[in-house]
């Protein structure tokens, strides 16, 4: 049957800020909540409007448990307030239950006075045991435990220095460990069936291990499809991975180890582990089962002993785990019964020109004196949504006559070869506009543009000129590397 797992999402916001707001809340704050609002970091923070009354109250309590992470900003008088305090204890108690990572902030406070309740928090607590009932004395000693065990915590501390700079520190390290989105792309044309049939084999059953490949020639749309499934489950796990380029990434062992370590980087939100040999690794993921259900999709394996040392059986995953992989080799599954196999279909005539017209055209229709070309491109295409978006990305804004010499081109080209239609686009530019394209691709990848401009004037090019030939001639590959 069918399957639509539990949507609800294990986390509402990405952090829960705690903090004494006669301190902190329209100062550091109140830049940290900017500062995770600008780098799309969704953080709820208590704006002074929830009723205060004795307890916590429900909205606070649903928010810290709804949250990922929680980040406690430890300032001078943090210690004399019950709220903050009743918050802390929470905070714990989520970070023990829920798996919630905590970090500390020690705000011109050392983590010797949280952890051990000494100098201005001694003196909080001086105040807080004066005159106490029974019952209190109780709550003390949970807020007592609840610093002592948060003041051992890895956290951020400071006494002098840019408040800035230590802001943008936090933003940075914690950037990294909110779940980030795969980029699909844009128009996004006839993918519905596909994603329908795929679905269909992820078992609706939560305690089960659903492995699922997906396979079929080069440019079919695989990994489109499983990127947009990974995004679409994405926040229902709080562990999970994205392997892209698995066939590349992993031509020997030392690849292969390389892609195991970024696997449990991912899953453990921790950069810092490494292994010794593939060994090590297959018994350390396996060792991970205890973290519950993870979402993973190793992109493009190319051979069935790659999924021996990354994902070969559904015993090595908890309860609930979703496994995706994409391959052109469909003996990769038919080794492995442990995956359920789905061979991904073209498009169908009507999505395959509205894909090529939103590439060609900039629309969802074909230009009316061009219908003809555009019918013999698609003949060619055969439903390939890489060829139809590489084609029409070339073809854009180009004469009948060089969409005639494109289709003659064509008529030499297998189906499946796709580097071939990547060729056509890079011939395409003349051989400076070649030269900085290659500069980008092997020594540039994911640097910011505006250093990338610098660098390249210094080598005598002239970018800004070359780049917006690139993104006309060559625009799909500039996008692939860039």
């Amino acid at each position: 049957m069918a399957s639509t797992r539990n949507s609800q999402r294990p986390w509402r916001y990405d952090v829960f800020l705690s903090f004494r707001g006669k301190d902190t809340r329209h100062t550091f704050t109140d830049f940290l909540y900017g500062a995770l609002d600008r780098g799309n970091i969704n953080a709820f923070r208590d704006d002074g409007k929830l009723p205060r009354g004795e307890e916590i109250s429900p909205e606070l309590l649903k928010a810290i448990e709804g949250s990922r992470f929680a980040i406690i900003v430890f300032s001078k008088n943090y210690a004399d307030s019950k709220w903050c305090l009743d918050e802390l204890v929470k905070i714990m108690e989520c970070e023990a239950e829920k798996g919630q990572k905590v970090f500390p902030i020690f705000y011109h406070v050392e983590p010797t006075e949280v952890r051990n309740q000494s100098g201005i928090y001694g003196e909080a607590f001086k105040n807080h045991e004066t005159n106490a009932e029974e019952e209190k004395k109780k709550k003390i000693e949970e807020w007592r435990a609840a610093l002592r065990k948060v003041g051992q915590l890895n956290g951020f501390h400071l006494q002098n220095g840019s408040e800035y700079k230590f802001i943008e520190h936090i933003i940075g390290e914690i950037g990294i460990l909110i779940p980030k989105s795969v980029h699909v792309g844009e128009n996004i044309v006839g993918i519905d069936e596909n994603l329908k049939q795929v679905k269909l084999l992820i078992d609706a059953k939560s305690d089960e291990v659903s492995m699922v490949g997906i396979y079929g020639i080069g440019g079919i749309g695989k990994t489109t499809i499983a990127k947009v499934i990974y995004n679409d489950m994405l926040d229902q796990f709080k562990h999970h991975s994205f392997l892209e380029n698995v066939r590349e990434g992993s031509k020997d062992d030392h690849g292969l180890l390389q892609l195991q370590e970024k696997l449990l980087h991912d899953i453990l939100m921790d950069k810092t582990m490494k292994l010794h040999n593939v060994d090590e690794g297959i018994k350390m993921i396996k060792s991970k089962r205890y973290l519950g259900k993870v979402l993973i999709v190793l992109d493009d394996v190319d051979c069935p002993r790659k999924l021996k040392f990354l994902a070969d059986s559904p015993e090595w995953f908890g309860g609930g785990s979703i496994i995706i992989v994409t391959t052109r080799n469909k003996c990769c599954l038919d080794v492995n019964k442990a995956y359920s196999s789905y061979e991904a279909k073209g498009l169908e005539k009507n999505k395959a020109l509205e894909l090529f017209s939103w590439n060609a055209f900039q629309q969802n229709h074909p230009a009316d004196n061009y219908v003809d070309l555009c019918n013999r491109v698609l003949h060619h295409a055969k439903g390939l949504p890489l060829t139809l978006v590489l084609l029409g990305s070339f073809l854009f804004q180009r004469g009948k006559e060089e969409w005639e010499s494109t289709l003659d081109r064509l008529k030499t080209i297998p189906l499946d070869d796709i580097q071939k239609v990547l060729r056509i686009s890079y011939d395409g530019v003349d051989d400076r506009c070649k030269k900085v394209f290659l500069d980008i691709a092997c020594f540039f990848k994911d640097w910011g543009g505006k250093t990338v401009t610098r660098i390249l004037e210094g080598c005598r090019f002239h970018p800004k000129i070359e780049l917006k030939s690139l993104m006309r001639g060559v625009s799909v590959l500039f996008r692939m590397v860039s």
